[in-house]
């Protein structure tokens, strides 16, 4: 009755009372401080500490509340795998599926939420960013939320940007790949970027597919492959706008091991270097451009995916995410199990399973270590 309750609040945007809110605070002490304290590996290949609370943060995590079903329908949800049956969500299942899998904290961010109608999704991302805000402010150890943008609209991104962060005090920025077949590293963009890299920003990107995509393959979802191509789309855009060149300070995290970003990185600094247009915005080259990146195990943890990954970057790059609801528990099983498989010695996967995302989540790592010594 009481996660029913509570439930039931967050939908219609009330917090949950203090005792209540102590109580969840409580237990997710009570649950933290079960955790076994690990060791994360840092940039400089050197071994940190971690917070005694960091076991596993989940970077790659949707929230599907009810404003955004009621706004985008049903078709909306299900439209990257149109044979699926859109998965259903509420807080509680979030929780749920992270208490059995060792989950400290998800960091959540929205599905799509781009619409023609720029009205409709000026108010329905900030409906969701609130939304989000709600169950940091409900479940602080347990939580953490990328705020997505109104994009293309720049005027109305730069806005939210600091609604985001000044009022909803959110841990980063989530994107899309692309916004009304604009890509990243477009011109109109570049405010955005400038601003986010003022602001020393985490921005998570997660993939679409743009118009000129969707439906080539008619009895194959987008999700099967051009979500991961259209990673690499935005990375190379990102590059050859000299985007990530002119915004150093961004810590960009890319979904899905970045796509098909491995595979082809070699092959993107060769023709970068030659092609006197492209090189001019990638000064120092390519490679050291996309061996700063962070790059999600979401549906990509496993030896194959990972042994590509490995060779651009080291573990210190790779964080933990499961594409919950959308991939099912049976997928985070297959991705908690799956980097056991990979090789890394247990300090890398502890620093893969949260102290790398520590690292770039200072809120989500501060409060957690706070609720597990308390």
């Amino acid at each position: 009755m009481h996660q029913e309750n509570n439930e039931r609040n967050m939908e219609t945007g009330r917090a949950a009372s203090p005792a209540r809110r102590k109580l969840g605070m409580m237990m997710a002490g009570l649950l933290a401080s079960k955790v076994v304290p690990g060791m994360a590996q840092t940039g400089t290949g050197a071994v940190a500490a971690e917070p005694a609370s960091v076991r596993r943060i989940d970077v790659h995590h949707h929230f599907l509340p009810q404003v955004f079903r009621e706004t985008m329908g049903e078709a909306a949800i299900g439209a990257p795998a149109p044979n699926r049956i859109a998965p259903q969500w509420r807080v509680t299942d979030s929780l749920a599926v992270m208490d059995r899998h060792g989950i400290t904290t998800a960091v959540v961010s929205a599905p799509p939420l781009w619409m023609p109608d720029m009205a409709k999704t000026r108010n329905l991302t900030r409906a969701c960013n609130e939304y989000s805000a709600q169950m940091v402010a409900d479940h602080p150890t347990r939580f953490g939320t990328f705020a997505a943008l109104p994009l293309p609209d720049v005027a109305a991104s730069l806005k939210e940007v600091d609604h985001s962060f000044d009022i909803l005090k959110a841990d980063g920025i989530g994107l899309m790949t692309n916004y009304d077949d604009r890509y990243l590293g477009h011109v109109d963009f570049a405010p955005v970027f400038d601003e986010l890299n003022r602001r020393k920003a985490v921005v998570y990107v997660h993939p679409t597919s743009c118009s000129c995509s969707r439906g080539l393959l008619p009895d194959e979802p987008d999700s099967l492959i051009e979500f991961p191509h259209d990673t690499t789309r935005t990375v190379a855009s990102l590059l050859f706008s000299g985007t990530f060149s002119r915004c150093p300070d961004i810590r960009f995290i890319f979904s899905h091991a970045g796509g098909t970003v491995p595979y082809l990185a070699t092959r993107m600094a060769m023709l970068g270097s030659s092609d006197k247009g492209l090189a001019r915005h990638v000064p120092d080259g390519v490679m050291p451009i996309l061996r700063r990146l962070y790059y999600d195990t979401a549906i990509s943890a496993n030896p194959i995916s990972m042994a590509a990954l490995l060779k651009l970057v080291t573990p210190a790059n790779v964080l933990l995410g499961t594409d919950f609801p959308f991939v099912p528990e049976r997928g985070m099983e297959a991705t908690l199990s799956g980097l056991r498989d990979v090789g890394f010695s247990e300090s890398e996967l502890r620093a893969v399973e949260g102290g790398n995302a520590a690292r770039l989540l200072e809120r989500v790592a501060r409060d957690g270590a706070r609720t597990a010594a308390a």
